[in-house]
């Protein structure tokens, strides 16, 4: 499930794990600098990071792990720093629990659709020299087939360590102060720069938060002020619902047109392509790539969800629900998935599934290219959904060792996976 936001709101780190006979990396894979710009699969990125050294920590436990990545993406961060950490004491080797730390975050950071920032010297680490170089190399070493991970290196000897580090991992994306394939600064240059720059510590200047590389330590401040900043215009917007299409019963109930048959009014897009949904015959009608989803004016936290949607044989396409602002919606919040699928088996990519976490109890979805009515209520971890008048989910989310560290608020995501689909009459009611 592809998503991404204006210039970029979500990276896919390659992983690649070498074996005896060395391991061979697929270029499109990796995050490469090419032509001055940071590029995954020939798109630009930009690197939006909170560090958090404590995750490369193996004392920190899974939960603690999941919660963290899944703040950081809430807010609209893209990428996570964590500390590789269990040097022994004069740097030549690591922790085997710190490395398996380490690579798994790389990967799973390829798993949400975010970058991995890995501080190869942590700050608590020897000050001398020899360590540095010494624990550089060995880092070097031990991660120079993990291209999902750009290296970071701050200290008056960083340019050194980067470069030295650079010519054991097989060419490495890092980040150094003085040095390094992205500079590392603490002030926006007056002027361009020479090369990439990241930002340490601060947010970029207005206007420029989409187009500059930074790293905001881990603080509730850098999380306030990132959600501000990453808030699209609409969000903000002056909107007044139409409920004129609201049954006299549903208005009454306290239930909120979100859409008013005419207009993508109070809808913003998550990607870069504005084009890529269009209203036809008072319905919202996949039109082109690149659109990623159209997401709700307002998070949701708790709610009642009713909505038309179609689709054609063979079709693929979801409705995110408690959306983060970045990363993978189907890893952080949920995907109700929709598919072309009328009459085949359940499984937990089937129409009706939270996806790949939860089948549903049955596929009662119309024949394609019919109007199928759906109701989606979330109430704290309960989550029921009914399709066609048809229970077909059921559960407490919290009862489910997945779900249960998912967002519990976010946005409502109409989800464009470069096939056809439609939604209509769409209507909520907070609870």
């Amino acid at each position: 499930m592809r998503v991404t936001r204006v210039i970029i709101t979500a990276i896919v780190m390659g992983l690649v794990i070498s074996s005896a006979c060395g391991a061979q990396v697929d270029p499109k894979e990796r995050i490469v600098m090419r032509d001055g710009n940071l590029q995954y699969k020939g798109k630009e990125v930009f690197l939006r990071a909170i560090e958090t050294p404590k995750l490369g920590d193996p004392a920190t436990t899974q939960d603690e792990i999941d919660l963290t990545l899944i703040r950081v993406v809430e807010v609209g961060a893209n990428s996570v720093c964590f500390s590789l950490t269990g040097y022994n004491s004069d740097g030549s080797s690591i922790d085997a629990k710190s490395l398996e730390r380490a690579k798994y975050l790389i990967k799973e950071s390829f798993n949400r659709r975010f970058a991995a920032l890995c501080r190869v010297i942590p700050a608590d680490a020897p000050d001398n020299a020899e360590f540095r170089m010494t624990a550089a190399r060995t880092a070097a070493t031990a991660l120079k087939n993990y291209f999902g991970a750009v290296y970071v290196f701050t200290g008056p000897d960083s340019a050194k360590l980067a470069e030295e580090f650079s010519k054991i991992a097989t060419s490495p994306v890092t980040a150094a102060e003085n040095g390094g394939v992205i500079n590392i600064v603490t002030a926006a240059p007056a002027n361009p720069a020479a090369k990439p720059v990241m930002l340490l510590g601060v947010l970029p200047p207005a206007g420029q938060i989409l187009s500059t590389h930074f790293l905001l330590p881990d603080t509730p401040e850098s999380y306030s002020k990132l959600d501000a900043a990453m808030a699209n215009p609409a969000e903000s917007a002056p909107w007044t619902p139409d409920n004129s299409m609201l049954s006299e019963q549903e208005r009454a109930d306290g239930f909120v047109s979100l859409f008013d048959g005419k207009t993508l009014n109070g809808w913003w897009y998550y990607g870069k392509n504005t084009n890529g949904f269009a209203v036809e015959d008072g319905a919202i009608v996949w039109k082109a790539i690149g659109g990623e989803a159209l997401y709700s004016r307002e998070r949701y936290d708790n709610f009642v969800l009713r909505l038309e949607w179609k689709i054609n044989e063979n079709g693929n396409s979801g409705i995110y629900l408690r959306a983060p602002r970045a990363g993978r919606q189907s890893k952080t919040g949920m995907e109700f998935q929709l598919q072309g699928d009328y009459g085949k088996p359940v499984d937990n990519q089937t129409t009706g599934s939270i996806y790949v976490v939860v089948a549903p109890k049955l596929n009662a979805s119309k024949p394609c290219g019919e109007w199928n009515d759906l109701e989606i209520m979330l109430n704290g971890p309960i989550m029921k959904a009914t399709l066609n008048g048809q229970v077909i989910q059921d559960l407490n989310v919290d009862e489910n060792p997945e779900l249960k560290k998912r967002l519990k608020r976010g946005f409502i995501g109409l989800q464009d996976h470069a096939r056809f689909v439609a939604f209509k009459n769409i209507r909520i009611k907070k609870l």
